[in-house]
């Protein structure tokens, strides 16, 4: 049943200062968000593929109603539940030059944090009906149309769907857009309800054909269904439940088998196979558990007396150098560890032979973390000690990524007998779900990660790598424990997190793909055209990649 809140057609004061509370309050969202009156629409566009079960059930009805609503001057837009414009219709050439001005097309966000108030993205707020006339929406772009926007909630999971709104070139939105609003969202409803009762028993039943296998773990995952075996159970929590969700959620998927870390540490091989008749469902089986094992890389005891540790910042590796030199000490002592970073923004001389030599005197390893921001002279001196560090002292030198070192660093590098590269997290994402979940133990042991949480965060690129993941989680946590839950939702995250893209449902060769990719426009500082002379392909292909892959 269509809910309509606070609908009320008369316009804001001339001073346009709201004189509605829904939209007063509207309003102060999007000025919190960033917003500017004089802001324009996102010229940005996002992936929608996640929108297709919505357009499918939407498609018949909007046809409808476009036979209907013929020659009369008005649209009907359709927005996912993140607000990303999916289609629109429009129904005068007059509405339909407005829309095509205010850039309202496929894939375009109207979010209230992104466009502010609009019949788009307040319902997404309020859950409820909503009228904006002309001079209440918050961006001056807007003001010469009015609109009433009604949200779509699925009536099997009692989540957001979208939200379908009617807008015309008017001061006040005519009355009658409520009603004829209100009944395309009840038909769209019971489209999505029926299409779900058909997934779900196509799910069940494949669960059911694969269950009765008592030694075999068994998960079958659908839009709004999860099912597991008393083996499955015991083994995913619910972060691993929102991994296997992305991975179901892959529209390039097909049967195959993947590598997959849990929360609890356990590396585990996947067998997966999609639901057949289904968009978005997958079945899983699960081989025994396997020794569990850290979320991340498990240091080793270094085997020579020089270790280059290199990688970007943030993925651990001064971590792992400090924990590589507390393993090749044999007392109690302290290794030697220099930051030149922290002694060159402090105002102090890096002495490297003096380093050197206190290491020596006291028989302990010596870190140098920041070798690529030393002086040729200190690059000198390192580069001859490599020859004859004893095995008392081991050197451990960190670094940025090898790929960017100047040649005297490379060189060093090279030098060193054992080389250590912590990959970063966007080539971790099969584990990404552990090592969040590791995280966020460290900073309260009492909070979870939801599925949409998850899957928020496997969409994420990372270029902050583990401070960036830290930072993150830290602050959700926070907003979890303000209202007073202990599972962490995707609201909780910060605004820039929320939103899940292609990038979270790649198949395994996509994500190699996506890497690639990233790695290639790194080395270029940006710049595509040496990306795609780097990768072997044209500009265009690139261009075409990188929409495909969410980059």
């Amino acid at each position: 049943m269509c809910h309509v809140g606070l609908i009320d057609t008369l316009p804001s004061r001339p001073d346009r200062t709201p004189q509605r509370p829904v939209i007063e309050h509207s309003w102060r969202r999007s000025a919190m968000s960033g917003v500017r009156p004089e802001d324009n629409t996102p010229a940005r566009t996002h992936d929608i593929g996640s929108a297709d079960p919505l357009l499918d059930a939407a498609r018949p009805v909007l046809d409808d109603a476009a036979a209907r609503l013929a020659d009369t001057d008005v649209s009907l837009l359709l927005v996912d539940h993140e607000c990303r414009m999916v289609t629109r219709v429009a129904f005068g050439t007059t509405v339909e030059r407005r829309l095509d001005a205010i850039g309202a097309a496929p894939g375009v966000p109207f979010g209230e944090d992104m466009v502010g108030t609009t019949a788009l993205g307040t319902p997404a707020e309020t859950r409820g009906g909503v009228i904006v006339n002309s001079t209440e929406h918050y961006l001056e772009q807007f003001r010469t149309i009015s609109c009433f926007g009604q949200p779509i909630i699925h009536p099997a999971t009692r989540r957001l769907a979208g939200i379908i709104c009617m807008s015309e070139i008017a001061d006040r939105i005519n009355p009658l857009a409520v009603p004829v609003v209100n009944g395309i969202v009840a038909d769209i409803a019971d489209r999505l309800l029926d299409r779900s009762r058909a997934h779900q028993r196509r799910v069940l039943d494949a669960f059911q054909r694969a269950a009765p296998r008592r030694d075999v773990a068994v998960a079958a995952i659908g839009d709004d269904l999860q099912l597991t075996n008393a083996l499955a159970a015991e083994l995913l929590s619910p972060t691993d439940i929102g991994a296997l969700r992305a991975i179901a959620t892959d529209p390039a998927l097909r049967s195959t088998t993947l590598p997959l870390t849990l929360v609890s540490g356990a590396e585990v091989e996947i067998a997966v196979e999609p639901v057949a008749g289904t968009r978005g469902a997958a079945l899983f089986r699960f081989r025994p558990f396997l020794t569990p094992t850290p979320t991340r890389s498990t240091p080793v005891r270094p085997s020579s007396t020089t270790v280059a540790v290199s990688g970007e910042p943030g993925t651990g590796r001064t971590t792992l150098a400090l924990e590589l030199a507390a393993e090749a000490l044999d007392t109690e002592a302290a290794a030697v560890v220099v930051d030149v970073a922290d002694a060159l923004i402090n105002g102090r001389r890096v002495d490297v032979a003096a380093d050197l030599t206190r290491a020596r005197s006291s028989g302990v390893p010596l870190v140098i973390d920041g070798v690529d921001l030393l002086d040729d002279r200190s690059i000198a001196l390192l580069t001859h000690a490599t020859a004859s560090t004893p095995a008392a002292s081991p050197l451990l030198l960190v670094s940025g990524p090898r790929a960017q070192a100047s040649p005297a660093v490379a060189a060093l590098l090279g030098r060193c007998a054992r080389r250590v590269d912590p990959a970063p997290l966007r080539h971790r994402s099969s584990e990404l779900a552990a090592i969040a979940s590791g995280v966020l133990g460290q900073i309260d042991p009492e909070l979870t990660l939801s599925g949409p949480a998850t899957d928020a965060l496997l969409s994420q690129d990372w270029p902050g790598n583990f401070a960036e993941l830290i930072a993150v989680l830290r602050e959700a946590a926070a907003a979890c424990r303000d209202r007073m839950a202990r599972v962490i939702e995707a609201t909780d995250l910060p605004s820039g997190y929320r939103t899940t893209s292609r990038a979270a449902h790649l198949s395994g060769r996509e994500q190699a793909e996506r890497a690639a990719i990233v790695d290639a426009l790194d080395r270029a500082g940006g710049n595509k055209v040496h990306a795609a002379r780097d990768l072997g392909i044209s500009r265009t292909t690139l261009y075409a990649r990188m929409r495909a892959l969410g980059i």
